[in-house]
């Protein structure tokens, strides 16, 4: 399981963001809460995860705080919520 990516941030969007890490860019799904508290691009960065995988496939959810991937986590507890509701 992916649970922490620290290294240079590549690409920021509101929503998305490609952190590179051992010359391999990992896609990361954000919420907005996070993408104010990132820096720049070109910048440095930590960027806590949560490893989605299912049957079609596997995505990463990117939070600035360890209470943002926490609320995400209990979201994701509750019937009929899946990731991208929760984010």
């Amino acid at each position: 399981m992916i649970t922490l990516l620290e290294r240079r941030l590549a690409e920021k969007h509101p929503t998305r963001i490609v952190v590179v890490c051992g010359g391999v860019g990992y896609e990361v799904h954000i919420p907005l809460s996070s993408h104010d508290r990132l820096p720049a691009p070109g910048a440095e960065c930590r960027i806590l995860t949560h490893h989605h995988v299912w049957p079609d496939g596997q995505t990463l959810y990117g939070f600035a705080t360890e209470a943002e991937r926490e609320l995400f986590r209990l979201l994701l507890g509750v019937s009929g919520i899946g990731p991208k509701t929760a984010l």
